[in-house]
């Protein structure tokens, strides 16, 4: 029968234990320091890869003119007088997109600003072949009620693409 003994190591080689912990530690210092260089530590007013945007896609081109009224004929959808100055207590305002060539599901859209700050955002698709504009409209529907006077911008997309923005004021 074999009889097995542990051995010890004289007091001066105390073996690789202490070492490989310190190699071990040290590795993994050196790889979250690189982690943190690479992802996170980016140098002030320098472009990073996070800080430069490429074109989403090319617009289409189907939006032709965008223009805000107070009127609309009703016989062609076309706006009455454009302007781009309205009154709080104008009852509508009019937003008309004139479109060349939108095929039937074609995605429009707005984004529309308040002094710089975002308002709100509608869509609508394309239900018919050949049609030639889209309206959007803000009214007042309640007595007493009055759109909020500032600078407005708004931007038109196509299928998310974005085309053109306008500008109205209402004071």
């Amino acid at each position: 029968m074999n009889k097995y003994t542990a051995r010890q190591l004289p007091n001066n080689q105390k073996g690789f234990t202490p070492l490989v912990i310190i190699v071990a530690v040290a590795a993994f210092l050196a790889v979250s320091y690189l982690t943190y260089q690479a992802f996170v530590a980016q140098p002030k007013g320098q472009n990073t890869p996070q800080q430069i945007t490429k074109p989403r896609s090319k617009a289409p081109g189907m939006i032709t003119q965008v223009v805000t009224t107070k009127a609309i004929d009703s016989k062609t959808g076309q706006a009455v007088s454009p302007t781009n100055t309205f009154s709080k207590t104008d009852r509508v305002i009019y937003l008309v997109i004139a479109l060349k060539n939108p095929t039937v599901g074609t995605k429009i859209e707005y984004t529309r600003y308040l002094n710089g700050k975002f308002l709100d955002n509608r869509s609508l698709t394309v239900a018919r072949a050949n049609t030639n504009n889209i309206i959007f409209d803000w009214t007042l529907n309640k007595p007493g009620a009055a759109h909020l006077a500032g600078n407005y911008k708004v931007k038109v997309y196509t299928n998310g693409i974005f085309e053109k923005e306008i500008n109205y004021l209402v004071q």
